[in-house]
């Protein structure tokens, strides 16, 4: 059972379209194992709603910097979405 306090290490690897995740109780271990993975985020869960819903916080640690301004990036300009895609060649 997932327990507020949790810690989830959430990775990539070659294959985009996937994303990995293990959890941790203590953050430290998160940290360690997600030093092992390289590409990786550290999330803090906050609460769930009868374990169908979840809401996470991003911790300080792995590729968090990027991961925020990736967003930030994101929902400052998702209007100009054919911009976008194109500077991405989508």
């Amino acid at each position: 059972m997932i327990e507020e306090g949790t810690y989830k290490v959430v990775w990539i690897s070659k294959d985009t379209k996937k994303t990995y995740s293990k959890m941790f109780e203590n953050v430290e271990h998160a940290k360690v194992y997600g030093k092992w993975k390289k590409d990786y985020l550290i999330f803090k869960l906050l609460r769930h709603k009868n374990h169908r819903e979840y809401t996470w916080t991003l911790m300080p640690y792995g590729n968090h910097k990027l991961y925020e301004m990736a967003l930030r990036f994101y929902q400052k300009h998702h209007k100009k979405k054919a911009i976008i895609e194109k500077m991405l060649k989508i």
